[in-house]
């Protein structure tokens, strides 16, 4: 009895941990893209980040793709990116560029209240893509 018990809590646990945190790709577009960002916005935007993702920690540097629908991006997951081998993995860059803002952490406090400060930039994006063609991890931007 007590080994069901045990079971059916963990079912539970981890159900209520996908529930809370999504798909992969739902993960992707809560911490890296934003239709539209300005400079201004990179506390507000790191605050929704950190708070469902990282609590009461401040995250040192993140960065949204913006300026463009998510359509755009899932394309470079197809037609709009091409192979890109990295430590073993075959990640898709994109063929054409994106507006990148980078929020970076001032200071060094690893805690809440968090202070950001951005970093704007136009690159080809490198992005990891599931089975499906979404995607599911931002890795960098090449200028």
């Amino acid at each position: 009895m007590k080994a069901i018990f045990s079971l059916l809590f963990l079912v539970l646990a981890i159900t209520c941990t996908v529930i809370v945190q999504g798909t992969p790709y739902q993960k992707f577009k809560d911490q890296h893209y934003q239709y539209s960002m300005a400079k201004r916005d990179c506390d507000t935007s790191m605050d929704h980040v950190n708070n469902r993702y990282f609590p009461n920690q401040c995250k040192p540097v993140n960065s949204f793709i913006t300026g463009t629908d998510i359509d755009g991006i899932k394309a470079v997951c197809a037609r709009a990116g091409v192979p890109y081998p990295k430590d073993g993995r075959v990640l898709r860059k994109s063929t054409q560029r994106f507006r990148v803002m980078t929020c970076r952490r001032n200071g060094d406090s690893e805690q809440p209240p968090c202070g950001y400060r951005a970093y704007e930039n136009f690159g080809f994006i490198v992005i990891d893509c599931n089975w499906q063609k979404l995607p599911v991890h931002y890795e960098t931007i090449i200028y």
